[in-house]
């Protein structure tokens, strides 16, 4: 057991101090004359020496290791960081996309037009009318949302969100995919174009 323990603390001294032999080698291989000066050109140079150089070396391998961790530790979040603005991007475009493609799908195959006799009979508040009328002046095709609407009308996005939720439930507006500040899109409607004008032909008179 002693000599193992002997074997075992030999191994770990030769470990410790291996740095340290091998650069004083090196030293005294390549600058003979000094290292004769100051004694390092034998096989076994001095202790003090051997284990100063030898700590240092210990040293400095462990700095350049923990600036080799910290360097790729700083490039993982930066590739990582990038990832997720690439991933984002990527999926905004297939999103817009996707909502191009459906609203150009929903022009092509248009919904059965709604007769006057199946136009529902809700009465509309001063809100509605306006709200109907700010998606009219948007043009055929052309979505709005609760935050624009309210820029117009200078209401809050919640009221006109319930209007909106009201119109479209009683088919006066298109739900459209997407969303603006985390409130739906929508548009006007085959019977919400009809309403329009025939209120606006009532108005006119």
């Amino acid at each position: 057991m002693t000599a193992i323990l002997q074997d075992l603390g030999n191994l770990i001294y030769n470990i410790l101090l291996m740095p340290g032999h091998y650069l004083l080698g090196k030293f005294a291989e390549h600058a003979p004359a000094l290292a004769g000066t100051l004694e390092m050109s034998g096989d076994e140079p001095p202790l003090v020496v051997l284990i100063v150089v030898s700590l240092l070396a210990w040293l400095l391998l462990a700095f350049i290791v923990y600036k080799g961790v910290r360097l790729w530790q700083t490039l993982i979040r930066v590739m990582s960081s990038w990832s997720r603005i690439v991933t984002h991007r990527i999926s905004s475009v297939i999103a817009g996309f996707k909502t191009q493609l459906v609203c150009k799908f929903r022009q092509l195959f248009p919904r059965r037009s709604h007769s006057r006799a199946d136009m529902p009979e809700v009465e509309f508040d001063d809100l509605d009318l306006a709200v109907l009328r700010s998606a009219a002046a948007c043009g055929p095709g052309f979505t709005t949302s609760a935050p624009e609407l309210a820029g117009q009308l200078t209401l809050r996005p919640g009221q006109i969100q319930r209007s909106l939720d009201k119109l479209s439930k009683i088919k006066m507006l298109d739900n459209v995919i997407g969303s603006t500040d985390g409130f739906d899109n929508y548009r006007l409607s085959s019977m919400g174009a009809a309403y329009m004008t025939k209120w606006q032909r009532h108005a006119a008179r």
